[in-house]
């Protein structure tokens, strides 16, 4: 599933003339809200890295929201998805964590990453 989804955005990109670069990359999400700029870039989530005391109490329920898709399910949710977890984001991601207690942009949280393939555009060279 993972790699049908770069194919088809390596296609799309494809299509408007660029060429491409398929990576992995983590995002380490440390606080209750971040907000990343994806610019041309498209990530593809693949998974989650939970934090010890998240994946075994479930505490934490995570929110991940751009134009093209969302996902809100705790850290344990996703980490028992599977290929299911596979979502594409772009343009921009903004990631909500929320406690046992509700959210509060001033709580802290115990560290979590998510795993995600990145799909970049690039410039093709003429000759």
């Amino acid at each position: 599933m993972i790699s049908r989804l770069a194919y088809i955005e390596q296609q799309r990109f494809e299509r408007m003339g660029f060429k491409t670069v398929v990576t992995p990359t983590s995002i380490t999400v440390t606080s209750p809200l971040q907000i990343m700029q994806l610019m041309n870039d498209s990530y593809i989530l693949t998974g989650i890295r939970a934090s010890a005391p998240n994946l075994v109490e479930d505490l934490n329920e995570v929110c991940l929201i751009s134009p093209t898709d969302s996902l809100l399910a705790t850290e344990q949710e996703i980490a028992t998805l599977g290929t299911t977890t596979n979502r594409m984001f772009r343009n921009y991601l903004i990631i909500k964590t929320t406690g046992a207690k509700a959210y509060s942009a001033e709580d802290k949280i115990t560290p979590f990453r998510l795993d995600f393939i990145r799909v970049t555009p690039i410039i093709q060279q003429k000759r």
